[in-house]
Formats: C-alpha cells, structure tokens, sequence
C-alpha cells in the first residue's frame, strides 16, 4: 500500500512538473509569434504539444496545436499561403478540433473558430473581453510565470528529497525484493525528473538567450540610428558649408563685375564730363549751373571743309576727322583746357571752367598754337589748314539734358570766340582784345585792327605770332 502511494506521488510531481514545462513553452512559442518569428514558434508550440500529451494535458496539446496553426499562417492570408502550409494550418486545426471535442474550452474554441475564419478569406470577429487577444502575456507576465515554474520545480524536488528520505526509511523495512524494486523504480522516476528538469532548463535558457539577442539587437539599432544620425548631420554640413561657398564666391564675381562697370561707368562719365561735375553728378544726381566771370573759349575750323568733304569718301572722311581731334584732344589735356563739343568739323574748348586759374588766357592761347604746329606738320591729310579764334569773357557752364549728358557753356563770349574764328585766318591764331590783354607780355601779336564781326560790329583782333617769354607755370 506505501508503494502505491509512493508511486502515485511520484506520479502526481511529475505530471506537475510537465505541465509546468508544457505552459512555459506555450509562453515562448506565443513571445516568438510576437517577434515574428514564426517557424522557430511553430517548433516550440511542438515541443509544448509533446509535454501536453506526457502530462495528459488535453487543453495544452490544443493551445499547441492552435499556436502551431497560427505560426504556419504568419503574416500571410489564405490566399497567398502556398499548399504545403496551408495543408499544414489544415492538419493542426483538424487536431485542435478533435481536442477540443474531448475537453471543450471557450477561450481556446474562440480562437479556433478565429482561425477558421481567417482561412476561409472572412473578417475577424471582434474579440470579447477576456479573449485569446487579451491572455497573450506581457515580457513581465512571461518572467512572473518564469519564476512561478523555477519555484514549484524547486518545490517539487524539495517534496522529493522529503518522500525519498521517508521512502528510504520505508525500504529499511521491506524485503530485499521489494527495497530493491521500489529502489528500481526510483532510480527510473528520478531519471525521468532529471530529464524532464533538463527540459526546463533548456526552455529556460532560449528564453534568456532570446532576451539576449533582443537587447543586442536593440544595442546595434541605436548604433546604426546615431550613426545615420551623425552622417546625416555631417551631411548637412557639408551641403551648407558648399552653399555659402557658392554664395561667397558667386558674391564676390558680381561684385567684381559690379566694381567693372562702375568703373567703366566712371571713365566714361570722365570722357563726357569734366572730374568735378562728374562728382557732383554721382553725389546730388545733378549739376548745378555756374556762372564764371572770366573763361577763355577757342573755337577751331577746318578751311574748306565742305567742299573737300565731297571728295571724301565717308570713311576716309570721318577718319580724317577722328584723328586730328584725338590730337586736339591730347593739346588741350596736356594744357589743362577743357574739351567743350565737336561740331561738324568745329572744335570748342574754354579754359577756366570748371576750375578758373589766372593764367587761363596763356593756356588757352598755347593749346591753340600747338594745334597749328600739328596740323602743319600733317603733310597727308586732306585739310589745307584750320582757324583759331579766342575771346576772353565771362560764360555759364553746366550739364544740359536727362540722357547723354552733355557738358556744355553758353554766352556773347562763345558767340565772339565763334565770331573771330570765322574772321580768322588758316593756320593762324586769331584773339580779341580781352584776350590780348591778358596775354600781351608773353606772346608776340600783330594788330589787325577793327574787324567787322557778323552781329556783333567792329571787333578789334590780333593774330598771335609766337611766344615772346617763359610760359607762366
């Protein structure tokens, strides 16, 4: 009778410890389905069908099978799964229902009839409180359940070394026969304990090393975030670095483009306007109008121009032109007069605007002179000679028109000067009074007396012959 008792004790410890590990490896199977992992889940719902069917466990072997029809589905619908795995959803859903006939269970018929309605293409039904959905343990409730097995596989092999003390208390009053058949048989459920703790512990262990390789993995997806953070970023400063580059370099070719022109603009400004009403213009967007009581103007003519023009051809003609008055040009620069306009073949310059000096009689008288000396010099050109006249008098100078600024002096002194040009003779100096009194001292002049002058009368002129002097600095 103690030998049945002690068997049916043994027994007992060792369907518990069974389904203990069957319900652990329920668990795994489910944490895997939730990582996806679906064919390692399929084999472990296997192993828990097993240790369900060693423990007798009905409602074990028909969660395995249920999980094992669930891990064969994965992600696909029955549609897509191909033949061989829907033939295997088929035979785990044939032995759930055959399971579930034995030991019918709401939870777990509830998530069969789910199964079937995802295999026949139809919607899920909504999920009742207390479903499959909501018994899916948590990582907390998987450790908890962890723990609760390693207690009562520790409490079980504690009531084991208890019955083994009591049995070998018992033994030493048996037969020999029968100490050593019930020592035998001990010998066998202690094996069987051992293989089964092994099992467990091996669950156990997959499961720690799964947590393991999660963390890793983790580990490794923070690395690649913070290193395809840190491209990203390095990326963008490079991209930034390489656009203000650009907008550097790109600013600094307008500028220089921008200071060309300016200075294009400004040279030929230069070339239209005298340096000071350049300034003026460029600071106040105007010049100003000025009278000047003193300036001396010089008005040049070609003798013959109109007729000997007919015999020019356009280019041979304006070439003509061009190059005596870049030489006028050059004159009157280098006596400090100002170049005042081009007419035809007339030429006007004035000294003493817009800057006034006292010897802007003499250079005036001087550039004239040098003119003469040029054009006498000139032995191929078509001109036969050009006349010179000079007055001395007060004029207004200013710049005149919105476009094509022009730089120009208005007064009876430019019409005087025009009028002793024309009274002139060529390649001879012909001046007023005014000028010749302000000149007398330094240049050589003869006389001519009163000249009879187009709308003014008689006006009394000289023909300057040459310098008597040193110049005045």
């Amino acid at each position: 009778m103690r030998m049945i008792l002690l068997t049916a004790g043994l027994l007992a410890l060792f369907s518990s410890a069974v389904n203990g590990q069957g319900n652990a490896q329920l668990d795994l199977s489910r944490e895997l389905l939730g990582r996806e992992r679906y064919e390692d889940a399929a084999q472990v719902a296997e192993q828990a069908f097993h240790s369900g069917r060693k423990a007798n466990n009905l409602t074990i072997q028909t969660e395995a099978r249920l999980l094992q029809a669930e891990a064969f589905f994965g992600k696909q619908t029955a549609s897509s799964l191909n033949w061989r795995d829907k033939m295997k959803v088929k035979r785990a859903m044939k032995a759930a229902e055959q399971l579930l006939e034995k030991s019918p269970n709401d939870t777990l018929q509830f998530q069969y009839q789910q199964l079937v309605r995802r295999l026949n293409n139809k919607p899920q039904m909504p999920i009742q409180p207390g479903g499959v959905a909501e018994q899916r343990p948590t990582l907390e409730q998987l450790k908890q359940r962890r723990l609760d097995v390693m207690r009562a596989v520790g409490d079980s092999i504690l009531s084991l070394k208890k019955e083994r003390e009591a049995f070998e208390k018992e033994v030493q009053t048996l037969t020999d026969e029968q100490a050593r058949q019930e020592l035998l048989l001990a010998r066998q459920q202690q094996t069987i304990d051992s293989i089964s703790l092994a099992r467990l512990e091996d669950s156990i262990m997959v499961i720690r090393q799964e947590q393991q390789l999660q963390a890793q993995e983790a580990q490794l997806q923070l690395q690649r975030t913070q290193r395809n953070r840190s491209r990203i970023v390095a990326g963008a400063i490079i991209l930034i670095a390489l656009i203000l580059t650009w907008l550097y370099l790109n600013s600094r070719r307008k500028n220089r483009i921008i200071d060309t022109e300016r200075k294009r603009s400004e040279e030929l400004l230069l070339n239209i306007l005298p340096a000071s009403v350049a300034q003026e213009l460029k600071t106040d967007g105007q010049a100003t109008a000025r009278h000047y009581d003193e300036a001396t103007v010089l008005f040049s003519d070609f003798k013959d121009f109109s007729r000997i023009s007919k015999d020019l051809t356009p280019a041979e003609l304006v070439e003509a032109l061009d190059r005596c008055f870049k030489a006028f040009d050059e004159i009157a620069e280098a006596h400090g007069i100002e170049k005042i306009k081009t007419i035809g073949d007339a030429y006007m310059a004035a000294a003493g605007v817009p800057e006034s000096n006292p010897d802007d009689a003499h250079r005036a008288v001087k550039a004239a002179l040098a003119m003469q000396d040029w054009l006498e010099q000139q032995k191929d050109l078509p001109f036969s000679g050009a006349r010179i006249g000079l007055h001395t008098g007060p004029v207004v100078a200013g710049v005149v028109g919105a476009r094509k600024f022009a730089y120009d002096i208005w007064g009876d002194t430019v019409n005087l000067a025009a009028r002793l040009e024309s009274k002139g003779e060529a390649g001879r100096v012909n001046i007023s009074q005014a000028t010749y009194d302000r000149i007398g001292d330094t240049f050589s002049c003869t006389p001519r007396g009163k000249v009879p002058a187009k709308g003014i009368g008689e006006v009394e002129m000289y023909f300057v012959e040459s310098t008597v002097a040193a110049p005045i600095a």
